[in-house]
């Protein structure tokens, strides 16, 4: 039990509740960071890959052979000039990354000024008093 009270009397090595909070912060802000730097970077890596790739020339051309009685058929591939076939991938990146920002922004109205807010007040009390009225006159 005496050891216990020591324990729970000792200051040595706490950590204040606020010390607390403010490392938190700092390790889930410098995480958030992080992550976004690590998420851009690979991105980026992947969008430098798909175009390493699509720079590959994949064009090619077999002779047909042909001997006393048999025969093989030729076969070729002109593959698309590199540069348009480029150009094309980075447009279709663009396209789909304007189409994320789009999806990603929200829009949202500027909150209403002070002499909107009694204009729309003014109205409110206004329509109020007139179902009042009518509902008076029918009672009456």
């Amino acid at each position: 039990m005496n050891l216990l009270k020591k324990f729970w009397s000792d200051e040595a090595g706490l950590v204040m509740s606020a010390e607390l909070v403010v490392l938190g912060t700092v390790g889930v802000l410098g995480a958030t960071v992080g992550l976004s730097a690590a998420s851009t970077a690979i991105n980026d890596e992947m969008v430098e890959f798909g175009l390493a790739i699509r720079s590959l020339d994949q064009s090619y051309h077999v002779e047909g052979h042909q001997s006393c009685r048999a025969w093989t058929a030729g076969s070729s591939y002109q593959q698309q000039d590199v540069e348009i076939s480029r150009a094309d991938l980075c447009g279709q990146i663009e396209r789909a990354e304007k189409a994320a920002k789009k999806q990603s922004t929200i829009k949202r109205k500027a909150p209403p000024k002070s002499e909107e807010l009694r204009k729309k007040m003014e109205k409110k009390k206004s329509i109020k008093r007139k179902n009042k009225n009518k509902k008076k006159k029918n009672e009456a």
